[in-house]
């Protein structure tokens, strides 16, 4: 279980990783990469607020997965999160590839 410290220094880093990383927004890009590139998935940032059944769908793609992807559920809303990454719309899920300049790691989502 991802410690509530690690998930606010996770959403205070978002709008660097945006930024500076690689990121991909919305249910199904993520869910098109978790079946088509899940080695280049990092991590998976989730809205406290996600739409009917997806949680269910990506549970099921992530167990079937070889390696152990982390999922971070957020305290922000749809919209908050939208407005944390510098979008003009709601963001229920993203998927990280690279962390970019983030001062947070892979390692410490895998705790």
């Amino acid at each position: 279980m991802i410690s509530l410290a690690t998930i606010r220094k996770l959403e205070s880093s978002i709008p660097i990783i945006v930024k500076s990383g690689k990121v991909v927004f919305g249910v199904n890009y993520v869910l098109w990469s978790l079946r088509n590139e899940p080695e280049k998935v990092k991590a998976i940032v989730v809205s406290r607020n996600p739409p009917p059944g997806f949680l269910d769908e990506l549970d099921r793609i992530v167990e079937s997965l070889d390696r152990k992807i982390p999922i971070i559920y957020s305290t922000k809303t749809n919209m908050e999160l939208g407005d944390l990454c510098g979008r003009p719309h709601s963001i229920s899920v993203m998927a990280i590839y690279d962390f970019g300049n983030a001062t947070i790691s892979e390692e410490e989502l895998n705790e």
